[in-house]
């Protein structure tokens, strides 16, 4: 008597034969999505190290001005003070032809000063203004604080009363103040 042979094993044979395959390529498919996760957490890393705010580093805003007959210092004090902050190193200071185009004004412009600050990688954001003084035409309120971009908080603050025709000085002041009031981080 024959015995008739095993197509059931035959057709195991053919079927292992054929997902064989389909497990390389699935194997091979893990492989390549774990090397390009890796990759990227590598390129993420690096960006967020080169893109880091540099805590010796300042964005000024253009002053906001309230007193009438000086607004032509709202730019003009942004550029001394950024002038003055460059040559008391450190803090350095971002230029002012950058600060013109990413500057987008708001209705709170100090926290655009910090959003500034961000775009820009600087660590801190500098906002001042001028406001008139009542019944005292010849001298303005000086109002400026220096923002942590990173963690919001308010470094320095300074609010004095300065005589208008001493305005070309206020930048420098102002810079003083900064460099003396605000320690910067040693790398």
């Amino acid at each position: 008597m024959r015995i008739a042979p095993d197509r059931t094993a035959d057709k195991f044979r053919e079927r292992s034969t054929e997902e064989m395959p389909s497990k390389r390529l699935l194997i091979a498919l893990s492989a390549l999505v774990v090397m390009l996760m890796i990759a990227g957490a590598v390129s993420f890393v690096r960006y967020a190290r080169r893109h880091a705010p540099n805590p010796q580093l300042a964005a000024v805003a253009p002053f906001d001005i309230f007193v009438p007959g000086l607004e032509s210092w709202r730019v003009d004090l942004a550029v001394g003070l950024t002038r003055e902050l460059d040559s008391l190193a450190p803090p350095g200071a971002v230029s002012q032809e950058v600060v013109r185009e990413r500057w987008r004004g708001q209705s709170r412009p100090e926290l655009a000063a910090v959003e500034l600050a961000r775009s820009t990688s600087a660590g801190l954001a500098i906002y001042g203004r001028l406001d008139p003084i009542a019944n005292t035409p010849d001298s303005v309120r000086v109002q400026m604080i220096v923002v942590d971009a990173v963690r919001g908080r308010l470094l320095v603050q300074t609010d004095r009363p300065w005589p208008v025709a001493a305005l070309p000085a206020l930048p420098r002041a102002l810079a003083e103040q900064v460099r003396q009031d605000y320690r910067y981080p040693r790398d």
